[in-house]
């Protein structure tokens, strides 16, 4: 059986200079992109369906078999699932996670009831004016039950943790330091490791690892006010970055060589609270660009220790990844599963 050929296998994205896609959103918006791609119409078609999944459309079937066939290859299994429970305190303005276990009257049956509000969650985009809950009969655009089933294909890993050590860089994890892009590139060329468009993303920078050695008034303390931590840097070089790089090599009188360099991903995920570094160095965040203009979902606090392990051994740094969010239709955010 031959798999059918989607307009998203390989993409041609707009250089980042260029955008807004379409006139009128806001700079840097894609908005309109990849619903031109299926019709190869106006990126204002007002018949095609508002997209909903952002980058994850790059999760083709083609994708998703030859990472199957490439990445496969020892059957390793690694969980990137930190407990739920961790952190503890939870801190940075969200509910700590509570796991209460309900025993029926007369019966041998136990239920698990969780609650949990994540990354300060707000009611109002949940529920409606009287606080009544959203129906899940009436499922509402980008809610997180769209990702059921999507998040799949080869994963990319920067150990970047382990790169710092090797050049004599120390950071506190649980203190604000800025990873640029120049950094995340090294670490790259360091590895070996070749980006591909629609790769899945994961940055290790120390968080997780800080936090299983830390006691626990060293804990609190990280969380008692602004949340502070490693991540990102957030400047115009992290955006391109995570965009599209083009490199020009000139001669005095003539262009020599063109490379260009995909970093179209389809998601990014990291160990630390906030993928890019907290406080923020400006007044908006990476947060804007991936999850709003671009579609690009964003995973934090992975845990990230074994897969470095792992990789290292095998002196490999790309992986087969499957996740898949809790099915909560309307739900804004899901833990990493």
């Amino acid at each position: 059986m031959s798999l059918t050929t989607s307009p998203y296998d390989d993409v041609q994205f707009p250089p980042f200079s260029s955008l807004p896609f379409r006139k009128g959103d806001p700079t840097g918006a894609i908005w309109g992109f990849y619903e031109s791609l299926v019709t190869g119409g106006s990126p204002t078609d007002e018949e095609q369906p508002l997209d909903e999944l952002g980058s994850l459309n790059l999760l083709t079937p083609n994708r998703i078999l030859r990472a199957s066939r490439e990445e496969i290859q020892l059957g390793r299994v690694v969980s990137l699932n930190w407990p739920l429970q961790k952190p503890a305190p939870a801190g940075y303005q969200r509910h700590t996670f509570e796991h209460k276990i309900v025993k029926w009257p007369g019966k041998t049956i136990l239920d698990d009831e969780i609650r949990q509000f994540y990354n300060d969650l707000s009611w109002n985009e949940i529920v409606d004016d009287m606080n009544v809950p959203l129906s899940v009969d009436k499922p509402l655009r980008n809610g997180i039950h769209k990702f059921q089933g999507r998040i799949v294909g080869r994963g990319v890993f920067l150990d970047y943790l382990s790169y710092a050590q090797s050049k004599g860089i120390t950071f506190a994890p649980e203190k604000q330091y800025l990873v640029t892009a120049e950094e995340l590139e090294s670490c790259a060329k360091l590895q070996g490791l070749e980006f591909r468009q629609g790769d899945i993303l994961f940055i290790r920078m120390g968080y997780v690892s800080w936090y299983n050695n830390a006691t626990p008034e060293q804990r609190a303390e990280a969380v008692s006010g602004l949340t502070k931590a490693v991540g990102v840097r957030q400047t115009q070089a992290e955006v391109e970055w995570l965009w599209l790089v083009q490199t020009l090599r000139l001669h005095p009188f003539m262009i020599i060589k063109q490379s260009k360099r995909n970093h179209h991903f389809a998601a990014v995920a990291s160990d630390t609270p906030a993928f890019e570094a907290r406080p923020s160095i400006q007044e908006w965040n990476l947060h804007d660009y991936l999850l709003a203009l671009w579609g690009t979902p964003m995973g934090e606090l992975f845990d990230l220790e074994e897969l470095s392990k792992t990789c290292k051994e095998l002196n490999r740094y790309s992986f087969f990844i499957t996740s898949s969010p809790l099915n909560i239709v309307n739900g804004i955010a899901s833990p990493p599963k």
